[in-house]
């Protein structure tokens, strides 16, 4: 039997494709290697309530993610920020991590290299032949402003600075908000999260969609007349995995593309959320927001409206690679850390539950990131190659690597295979 399509991957933007095709009457199938849909969004549950351990937020500027949230159904409520921060980094002082700077000479150069990053401009090479970390230390005087840099690298790309290319860097946040956003909300918004948790997202999506769990892929042909995925057969396929898994599948790619998916590194991160009898965090005038060293970087109030309080903890690169070698310790750690930073009261959760997004086997971390010489050599992460084109949040123009950049991924390719001749 010779479908239409092949989708290879149930997370939010293979689903988006095949949701797309399936719609305009296309013969559809869906091949996920997990046991559920929803690939990076995961929702479990903490002291009996349901909490994200994988993506959950959608920002301001992400119309694609309301518009869907809205037609599946899928009700959201602000995320809770108010309150003050506790900001324990060496040099940096409140309120925020960057926006405070903006007005500062060398951070007013820095916005306007993000800027100018989206235009292919002449410094290209020369920024993608430098890492961040090198061009920090040569670059920037200003201790703060180098320590909140570093800082904001580290927990979005859940990688050191001294490993990311600046020019990949500097092109990713032009296209996530700029320095002002998700996190820091330069248009006064806030971002919401998804009642139920981001995978109901998911699992609407996957509902009436023939999709086959448990169905890992590790070979794709391409004769030019068929495309073949295991046992399936279909005249088009949509490869909606992050790059650097799809380097373990045997797939025919153009070189640019190959290039770009086998220097794809997976940021490590840890989930620890914490549930507590109260918000007592609340009770003392904090947010819940903390940004500091050592193995927590960041933390947020992750409590249900008039619900159960709880706190995430984010543990990323170097620290998240290293859970696995001693989860308990790691784990007790975590909750001193807490500890230390909203008071003796949050070293007794009630319940405690810890995801390591380096130990799943389908996603070996989380974000994507590309060191120095990627880019400018030409490799690229989309578009079609034969009859496989691929999605995926790393593939978007806006907002790669968030829920938005997932759905107009799978957009765009849900529109090259219907426009396909």
């Amino acid at each position: 039997m010779i479908r239409d399509a092949i989708v290879v991957g149930a997370g939010l933007s293979g689903l988006v494709a095949a949701r797309r095709l399936a719609d305009a009457g296309r013969d559809v199938i869906v091949l996920e290697a997990r046991d559920r849909v929803g690939g990076r969004t995961l929702t479990a549950r903490v002291a009996g309530a349901e909490v994200d351990v994988g993506g959950q937020w959608m920002s301001v500027g992400q119309p694609r993610l309301e518009a869907l949230a809205a037609a599946l159904g899928v009700a959201s409520y602000a995320q809770l920020r108010d309150g003050e921060a506790v900001v324990a980094l060496p040099e940096a002082r409140p309120p925020g991590i960057l926006r405070a700077l903006a007005g500062r000479r060398w951070m007013r150069r820095f916005e306007r290299m993000i800027a100018a990053s989206l235009d292919a401009p002449p410094q290209r090479a020369q920024w993608d032949g430098t890492t961040l970390g090198a061009w920090l230390e040569r670059s920037l005087r200003d201790a703060d402003l180098r320590t909140r840099i570093a800082f904001h690298a580290e927990l979005t790309f859940a990688a050191s600075p001294a490993d990311l290319s600046l020019y990949y860097y500097l092109a990713t946040v032009a296209r996530t908000g700029g320095l002002g956003g998700p996190a820091e909300h330069a248009e006064g918004g806030r971002e919401r999260r998804f009642v139920g948790g981001a995978q109901a997202l998911s699992r609407r999506l996957a509902a009436g969609l023939d999709v086959r769990l448990g169905a890992p892929v590790t070979s794709i042909t391409d004769d030019g007349a068929i495309v073949r995925a295991g046992d399936h057969v279909a005249r088009r396929l949509i490869l909606a995995v992050p790059p650097h898994l799809a380097h373990r599948i045997d797939v025919p790619l153009a070189p640019t593309a190959r290039r770009y998916a086998e220097a794809s590194r997976a940021g490590g991160v840890v989930k620890v959320i914490a549930a507590y009898d109260t918000a007592f965090w609340q009770d003392d005038g904090r947010s819940g927001e903390a940004y500091a060293t050592g193995l927590i970087r960041a933390t947020v109030d992750l409590s249900q409206p008039d619900g159960q309080p709880a706190l995430l903890a984010f543990v990323v690169g170097d620290a998240a690679a290293g859970w696995a070698r001693d989860p308990d310790g790691h784990r007790a750690a975590a909750i001193a850390q807490l500890a230390r930073l909203f008071g003796d009261r949050a070293a007794t959760p009630v319940d405690v539950i810890v995801h390591d997004w380096c130990t799943d086997p389908w996603s070996a971390g989380c974000v994507a990131g590309l060191p120095p010489g990627v880019l400018s050599s030409g490799a690229t992460w989309r578009g079609a190659h034969g009859r496989v084109h691929l999605a995926g949040t790393e593939t978007a123009q806006a907002w790669p690597g968030y829920l938005e950049g997932a759905i107009e991924a799978g957009e765009r390719a849900a529109a090259e295979v219907l426009s396909a001749p």
